[in-house]
Order: C-alpha cells, then sequence, then structure tokens
C-alpha cells in the first residue's frame, strides 16, 4: 500500500503547481532572456553605430568655425589642416572641403571601406552673416572600422546576459517557490474546505499580510462577504418586487387614466376599471372576448388602423377619437398606444374632451368678428365652398363712417356697426351668410338671389333699411350704403375673384353717383377693362416719367389795369403717343397715387426755374407760378429744395410764386402753416388756387399768410348773367383787398368780364380771352401779342359768345 502511495505520488510531481510553476519559469526566462538577449545584441550595435554618427557630427561641430573661416578666406592650407585633424579621427575614412568656388581639400584613408552607405553633409555659413551659405564639408565615414567595434560589443553584452540569465533563472525558481507557490497552494487547499455560506473567512499565510497573495485572501474574504449582502439583498428584493406588485395592481386599478392590452385584432387582454368607463365598454359574459372596437366610438376602424398601425412601424402612435354614448353624448378620447414587441400592444386612454371643446371655441373665435358676432374674412373663406352652386354677394360699405369715428369717436363708431349687423341680419333669409370682411365693410352672400331681379329687391330692401337714422347717444345719424353685387360663379370663380368683382362694383357705384350718395351695382366686366385701363395708364405715366415725356405749357397773367403781361402759370402736359393728349385731371390725381408726385412736382419746378431764368435773361421781366399738391408737402418739396433750385439757376424769389389748392391746408394744419411760412420767409409769394370753391376760405386767409387769392373759373364764367356769382366775385375782391392781397381771376374769356373786373377793383386776369396756354417756344411771341394788343383802346363788349373749349 506504502508503495502504491509513493507511484502515485511519483506519477502527479509533473502535474503539480512546483513542477510546472519551475518549469514554466525556466522555460520562460530561456526564451525571453534569448529573445533579449539578440535584441540587447542589436540594441548595442546600433547604439554604438549610433554613437558613432553623433561623434562624428560632433567631430564636424569642433571644427565648423574653423572650416567656415577657411572657406571665407579660400585658404586651402588652413582647410587642408582641418582635413587632417578631422582625419586622426579612427572612424573617418575621408574629408572633402569645398567652399563655393573651388574644392580647398580633399584627404582619405589608404584602406577602403566596403560600406556604401551616403557620406555626412554639412554646410558652412558665413562668418559675418549668418544666413549666408559658403561651402561644405563632405565626411566619408570608416564604417568598417564602426562595425568591428560594433560587433565586439555586441559579443561581449551577450556573454554578460547569458550568465545573468542563469543566475536569474535559479534565484527566481527558489525564491517564487517559496515566496509565491507554496503559499497559493495552502490557500487553494484551504478555499476548497471553505463553506462560503458559513461567513467563514481564510486566513491570510503568514508573512503575506501586505503582498498580493495576502490582498488575494483580503479580495476572496470580501467577495465572500459581497456574497451573502447579495442572498439578503435578494431575499429583500423580492420583498419589494412583492410590495411594489401590490402597489402597481392599486394604480392600475385606481388610475383616471384607461389601461389595457390588446393584440392586433384588437382583443383586449386586460384592461383596468378606468378603461371601462371612459369607453363606455358595454358588459359583456366573462367567457366572451372582449374587443377594442366594441365602444361607442364614432368611427368604430380608426382605432383598430391605429393599433395595427403601431405594431406595424414598431413605435408609438397616438390619435384623438369621438365616442358617442348610447343617450347621445359625446366624449373625446386620446388613445396612445405602445408596442411591447411580442405581438401586442399596451394603450392608455384620456379624456380630452375639455380640451377639444376649447380648441372648437378658438375656433369659432378665430372665424368670428367678436364686435358683431358675424363671420370674419376667415370664416368666409371658410365657408366658401358649402354656399352653393350659384348665389349673389354682396359688399355694403357705408357712407361716411370714417368721418363718424374720426369725430365722435370709436365708441359711437361701434355702436354703428353693431346697428348695421342687426339690420343686415332682420333681411337676411335662413340660408343667407352673412361677414364682416374690414371696418365698414359687410359681406351678405344671397343664396336665392340667383338673377339680377331677386338681387335688386333685396338691394334697395337693404338700401332702404341701412338709410335709416342711427340712434346715438348725441343723437340720431344718417348715414346710407353704398352696394356692389357679383354674382357665382359668372363674376368669380372663386372667392377672392369674388369679392374683388363685388368691390369694382361698389366703386363704380360711388363714381357713378358720388361720394355723397349711395346706391348700387352690378358687377360688369366693363369694370374690370376700367381697372385695367387704368393700370396700363399707370404704367405708362411711370414710362413717361422716366423718359421725360411730360411738357410744359405757359398761360399768360395780366395785369389788367397796367395792361401787360406780368407772368404765367405752368401747366403740365401729357402727350400719350397713343392715346393723344392726356388731361392733368386724369394722370395728376394718378401720379398721386401710386407715389410718383413728389418726382413730377420736382422736374416741373425744375423747368419752370429752367424757362423764367432764359426768359428774363432776354429781358423778359416775368415770374412763373407752379401748382402744388398735398402729397408734395413736405418730404417731397421741402422748402430748402425750393431755395436750392432758385439759386442754381441764379433767379430771386419773386421769380417763382408757389400755388396751393385748400386740399394741402386741410391735410395736415400744422405741417402746412410751417412749409407756408418757410416758404415766404425765403421771399416766394404763396398763392392760394380755386378761391370759393371750398368750405373753409376766410379761415384759412386768416390762418395763413396768404399773397394772392385766384378766383375760380366757376364764378367768372357765369358772373356777367348770374348776379349772384357777380356778388361774390365783387366780395372776394373786396375782402381781399381789404387784407392786402392780390386778386387773379381765372377764366376770364370776353371783353365783359374783363370790363367788369376792372370796374371791381381785380388785379390780375388769366383766360383764353387772353391766351390758351402755350409752349415755352411760343410763350415770347405770345406775350409780344397780348401787350401790343393791350396797348390797344378796349373796344365796347360785344355780346358774349361761347368760351372756347378748355385744357385745363
Amino acid at each position: 500500500m506504502s508503495l502504491a502511495i509513493k507511484q502515485n505520488s511519483g506519477a502527479r510531481w509533473w502535474k503539480g503547481i512546483v513542477f510546472r510553476t519551475l518549469s514554466a519559469i525556466a522555460l520562460t526566462t530561456l526564451l525571453l532572456g534569448g529573445a533579449s538577449n539578440l535584441i540587447i545584441r542589436q540594441l548595442v550595435t546600433d547604439r554604438v553605430q549610433a554613437q558613432a554618427v553623433q561623434g562624428l557630427g560632433e567631430l564636424i561641430d569642433s571644427v565648423e568655425s574653423t572650416a567656415s573661416v577657411a572657406c571665407f578666406a579660400n585658404d586651402e592650407q588652413l582647410a587642408m589642416e582641418v582635413a587632417q585633424g578631422l582625419l586622426r579621427n579612427s572612424e573617418v575614412q575621408g574629408i572633402v572641403i569645398r567652399s563655393n568656388d573651388k574644392e580647398l581639400a580633399r584627404i582619405e584613408r589608404k584602406e577602403r571601406s566596403t560600406s556604401d552607405i551616403a557620406p555626412m553633409f554639412r554646410s558652412l555659413g558665413s562668418p559675418f552673416k549668418k544666413d549666408e551659405t559658403i561651402g561644405q564639408i563632405e565626411l566619408h565615414a570608416h564604417w568598417d572600422a564602426i562595425y568591428q567595434r560594433a560587433a565586439e560589443n555586441g559579443r561581449y553584452a551577450t556573454i554578460l546576459l547569458t550568465a545573468q540569465l542563469m543566475l536569474v533563472i535559479v534565484g527566481a525558481a527558489g525564491m517564487v517557490f517559496l515566496v509565491v507557490v507554496r503559499p497559493i497552494k495552502a490557500i487553494s487547499d484551504r478555499l476548497h474546505r471553505l463553506d462560503a455560506t458559513s461567513g467563514k473567512s481564510l486566513r491570510v499565510p503568514e508573512g503575506h499580510e501586505q503582498t498580493e497573495l495576502g490582498r488575494l485572501v483580503d479580495d476572496i474574504n470580501e467577495l465572500t462577504g459581497r456574497l451573502v449582502d447579495t442572498l439578503d439583498q435578494e431575499r429583500d428584493l423580492r420583498r419589494r418586487q412583492e410590495i411594489d406588485q401590490r402597489k402597481y395592481q392599486d394604480l392600475f386599478a385606481h388610475t383616471p387614466s384607461g389601461i389595457f392590452v390588446a393584440d392586433g385584432d384588437g382583443r383586449l387582454e386586460s384592461f383596468n376599471p378606468a378603461f371601462i368607463e371612459l369607453t363606455w365598454l358595454p358588459a359583456m359574459a366573462e367567457d366572451s372576448p372582449r374587443l377594442l372596437d366594441h365602444a361607442g366610438w364614432e368611427n368604430p376602424a380608426a382605432p383598430i388602423e391605429l393599433l395595427r398601425s403601431s405594431l406595424l412601424t414598431h413605435a408609438s402612435c397616438s390619435g384623438d377619437f369621438l365616442l358617442r354614448g348610447r343617450r347621445g353624448d359625446e366624449r373625446w378620447l386620446h388613445l396612445a398606444i405602445t408596442p411591447l414587441g411580442d405581438g401586442s400592444a399596451q394603450g392608455t386612454v384620456t379624456d380630452i374632451t375639455l380640451r377639444k371643446r376649447e380648441e372648437l371655441s378658438a375656433r369659432r373665435l378665430a372665424i368670428t368678428d367678436s364686435l358683431t358676432g358675424l363671420n370674419n374674412r376667415e370664416g368666409l373663406h371658410q365657408a366658401f365652398d358649402q354656399l352653393g352652386q350659384c348665389f349673389a354677394l354682396i359688399v355694403i360699405n357705408l357712407d361716411g363712417f370714417k368721418q363718424i369715428n374720426d369725430a365722435m369717436g370709436f365708441p359711437a363708431g361701434d355702436q354703428i356697426l353693431l346697428n348695421t349687423a342687426t339690420r343686415i341680419r332682420l333681411l337676411s333669409q335662413p340660408d343667407d351668410f352673412l361677414a364682416r370682411i374690414g371696418g365698414d365693410e359687410f359681406v351678405q352672400v344671397m343664396a336665392n338671389a340667383q338673377d339680377r331681379s331677386q338681387a335688386t329687391a333685396r338691394a334697395e330692401a337693404l338700401l332702404t333699411e341701412l338709410a335709416l337714422p342711427y340712434p346715438l347717444e348725441a343723437g340720431p345719424i344718417l348715414l346710407g350704403a353704398t352696394l356692389g353685387i357679383a354674382f357665382y360663379p359668372n363674376d368669380g370663380a372663386d372667392l377672392h375673384q369674388l369679392l374683388r368683382s363685388a368691390e369694382l362694383a361698389l366703386n363704380g357705384a360711388r363714381q357713378a353717383r358720388g361720394a355723397a350718395t349711395h346706391g348700387y351695382r352690378f358687377f360688369d366686366p366693363s369694370l374690370q377693362t376700367e381697372v385695367e385701363h387704368r393700370r396700363r395708364l399707370e404704367d405708362d405715366l411711370r414710362q413717361a416719367v422716366a423718359a421725360h415725356e411730360l411738357r410744359l405749357a405757359f398761360q399768360p397773367i395780366v395785369d389788367i389795369h397796367a395792361n401787360k403781361l406780368v407772368g404765367a402759370e405752368a401747366l403740365l402736359r401729357w402727350q400719350h403717343a397713343e392715346r393723344g393728349f392726356v388731361s392733368p385731371e386724369i394722370f395728376i390725381p394718378l401720379a398721386e397715387k401710386i407715389g410718383l408726385i413728389g418726382e413730377i412736382g420736382r422736374f416741373v419746378l425744375g423747368e419752370a426755374c429752367k424757362q423764367v431764368a432764359q426768359w428774363r435773361r432776354n429781358g423778359m421781366d416775368v415770374y412763373v407760378s407752379v401748382n402744388v399738391s398735398a402729397r408734395q408737402i413736405p418730404d417731397e418739396l421741402p422748402a430748402i429744395a425750393v431755395q436750392t433750385m432758385l439759386r442754381r439757376h441764379k433767379l430771386p424769389p419773386q421769380a417763382i410764386a408757389i400755388e396751393i389748392t385748400e386740399g394741402v391746408l386741410m391735410s395736415d394744419i400744422a405741417v402746412a402753416q410751417r412749409w407756408i411760412e418757410e416758404l415766404r420767409s425765403a421771399g416766394l409769394r404763396i398763392y392760394l388756387d380755386d378761391f370759393g370753391t371750398g368750405y373753409s376760405s376766410l379761415s384759412y386767409l386768416k390762418r395763413f399768410p396768404m399773397d394772392t387769392v385766384k378766383i375760380d373759373k366757376s364764378f367768372i364764367r357765369d358772373m356777367g348773367a348770374d348776379t349772384s356769382d357777380r356778388a361774390l366775385v365783387e366780395a372776394i375782391v373786396t375782402m381781399a383787398s381789404s387784407l392786402g392781397l392780390n386778386v387773379v381771376a381765372e377764366g376770364v374769356e370776353e371783353l365783359a368780364q374783363l370790363a367788369l373786373l376792372r370796374e371791381m377793383g381785380c388785379t390780375y386776369g388769366q383766360g383764353y380771352l387772353f391766351s390758351r396756354p402755350v409752349a415755352a417756344a411760343d410763350f415770347v411771341a405770345t406775350a409780344t401779342r397780348i401787350d401790343a394788343e393791350l396797348a390797344l383802346p378796349m373796344p365796347s363788349p360785344s355780346p358774349s359768345v361761347p368760351p372756347a373749349p378748355t385744357f385745363r
């Protein structure tokens, strides 16, 4: 039996940790030692060679300055001495020193090196200029000597390393056995006998309390403790999971949101009570399957489609769905579905009825006029597709509403708008659609008015109703209205075109009957043609201004007491290439509308200054009056610009007079007053044109510093036949004289009119009796003729003859 034990021991000794460890140490040390021996030998060889190269570089460094001097001086003897000094080094094969001009020295050993390694080169700089290269050193290394020395050093290092390696193997094997292998085996034996769950720990081998083996034992003991703690934590976690499960079941059962799990066909696998309550899911037998579409959805297929979409795309989906109860009540539910990955999905249901009602209310407010409660423009757009196949659309605009707002304030205006909306409602039929699309602009869609006769009857009834007094706190007010009527689809294929047609008809009604009256008009294509005509005329006017096609004509102004011509009024003329003569009454308002009046006004002033300067240089002492539009004041024609123009043409201020109308004064009294005062302080004269046609001319004469008033030609024309016109003209002349103002009578066409004006004391006259407006080239001849005729005795007034046609 003891023999068997010995045999077993003998059979197992090479499998033990001792043999394996010592064998591994020996084998690893030999392999690593042999490899390191080769590597170290190579490293030693390479290091010797590198040191040799470094030494050669340092050798060149030591003589570089001397060689630089030799190259600078082209001193061959000094260069040869430097080369010989370098050759004394056994590792130098040969030396060549060159300057930029020639080779100064060449020397080499008798024995030749077998290596073909390229020589070393060193550029030599000037001793006085660092950046200038003046020569070069070429050094050939004696590589055979270098290799021999490197090989000897390598063999010596190999012998030393081999001896050290054997000592290391023996020492390492012994130390590993004593320090590592034996304690590890002891720890292993104890670990096999240790029960981890008992909480016992391993004993640290003696002497290894601070070593890795000691820390290993500590780690094992710590791991054992963690294992025990983990087991305790697992038991605690299991208890907490049971508690959480009970909490989740309680939350699942009592949450206000509905929760369910369903498969791809909508079969409900589980759901909470809130889901049943929110979806009004009907009661069913316990063994009967419940489906998601059993709820009272308005569209039962929609939730199923959402569920399948979520499962198909593996993404969360949501949507809002309407639920209808058995008693007709409604509920909006938000359904959110998330796939679970096993072919089923989890969903949540939330009641959003309140939010949906708020959204519906917001949408209703967005299409409703907040003041009148009628639909607004957006509401009209949204309802347009449901208005029918054929209907009449009426745009209603109140006459004079803006003046009421300005005079009485917005509360009064709001009251009028509310009253107007009420009147329109009273006259509307059940199928009509009403809207307020602007400040005082309403729309009535008459669904049953499909021809002009029906629309006419209802439009006249509407005008009658809107013409009744509006009761306000300050007293009743009469406004009236203007209507524009268009038919769908004849007058417009969409709402934009239809509204435009009705607006054109409304504008046509205003133009036909005057701004102070009211009425209605149906749309017809000629209105669109007129708009296109105006648009083309606008384009032509822009082109005419850009091409300088506008011209000035000058109508003489005569001093009827001194019987001589004293000035002229500059009148703008436009001879269109295709349309012929275009009246200023047409293109001047158009220029104001499209923003060209400023440029035109500056052109007129410049041309007038240029022409009067030429006349004055030729000995004709006259002035020119220039008409100014309200749109030019003050920015388009500031006073400084007028003064600059006069200085440019070297004209005195008296050479130009500025004619303004009552509209200029009404635009902005403060601005107009400052503008006039600036011109007057610069010496210019201000004429008030068309005097007598406005509402407040007398107050303007009192408030604004004027020089001259021009009596409108309408009073002069009927002065002889109408005693009231004659009295009015005489009163104006008398009043102007008392205020120190001059008077120009416009439209003088008969000798009888001239005689009356002289008798009244009027100073100046202007009209066809003297001359029509003439071109600048004809003005001198016209002036000569007028002065000659005025110098003759005045004939007796002849019977009135029809006046010549006017171009003003």
